[in-house]
């Protein structure tokens, strides 16, 4: 375990590395985890819509990842419960070895005992773990023996970046075996671009002229299961569409006319852009 645990969302924030370019996998259309804060419904619709490809194949994640840098680390977050495709574990274990930076964010959800024993073999830039709540935003009825069982092996693990977070409250049957100090407690900040229920979390009011991404998210793109790859995390709705990592280089995502006009219109151009409605967008100095 770390030494010391964050105590807020903003220290949980600080504790995550930010530095350098993230391409986060998102290995299956659909999720069972059910928070009432994501717009999992509006991500697997649009999806859907393009591809009648539910998992990530593990043939094709390798066709991807043998496009991108090293140097570009491979987070397992996305737009869903990474472990409900049930080749994630290999995944992790191929992008690991193919010396990438490797970040965990998770539920457990899908995950088992030889999946852990795989992963304590490796190192993480961070192993996140989203603990279930009593219910009131996510699926508790996902929350059984085994489930039980695997958290409290996840906790004796020993994993040295693993930090837990929890929106609300922790569900009854893990409140004795998560350590107190060791849980980050939020609630829901972020609209996702305007794609989470207003009833749940407002989107702002959006920015007009040029911004900036506090967080560099134009840099930590989001791959799909048809090899597609989106402009980041807050990206639900496939609104800004890069480019396809099964058949281009990781490098020319950065070079098409999609990236581009995004770029014209953070410098102040006109034209949609997602990121006019995000709360992790701000004026710049010349906007304000």
């Amino acid at each position: 375990m770390v030494e010391s645990y964050p105590e807020n969302i903003q220290d949980l924030r600080a504790a995550i590395p930010l530095g350098g370019r993230v391409l986060e996998i998102t290995t299956t259309t659909g999720c069972v985890v059910g928070c009432s804060y994501c717009p999992q419904d509006k991500f697997a619709e649009r999806q859907r819509a393009v591809s009648r490809a539910k998992h990530l194949r593990l043939e094709d994640f390798k066709r991807c990842l043998s496009h991108v840098p090293a140097a570009v680390d491979i987070s397992f977050a996305g737009y869903s419960e990474p472990w409900l495709n049930p080749a994630c574990t290999e995944m992790v274990e191929h992008a690991y070895a193919a010396g990438h930076g490797i970040r965990i964010f998770t539920t457990l959800a899908g995950m088992n005992e030889r999946n852990l024993r795989r992963l304590q073999a490796l190192q993480f830039r961070v192993f996140l773990v989203h603990v279930f709540d009593d219910g009131t935003y996510m699926n508790s009825r996902l929350v059984r023996r085994k489930y039980v069982d695997l958290m409290r092996q996840l906790v004796d693990a020993d994993i040295p970046s693993m930090l837990f977070i929890v929106m609300g409250e922790v569900h009854p049957e893990l409140v004795d075996i998560i350590p107190e100090e060791a849980l980050v407690r939020s609630r829901p900040l972020s609209s996702r671009g305007g794609s989470v229920d207003p009833k749940i979390v407002e989107a702002r009011q959006p920015i007009a002229g040029a911004l900036t991404c506090v967080d560099e998210r134009e840099h930590r793109n989001v791959l799909l299961p048809n090899g597609d790859v989106t402009l980041c995390c807050m990206d639900f709705e496939r609104r800004h569409i890069l480019g396809n990592l099964l058949r281009d280089e990781y490098q020319d995502l950065f070079k098409g006319p999609t990236f581009r006009k995004i770029v014209d219109r953070m410098n102040g151009e006109d034209g949609f852009l997602l990121c006019r409605i995000c709360e992790f967008a701000k004026p710049t100095a010349s906007a304000c």
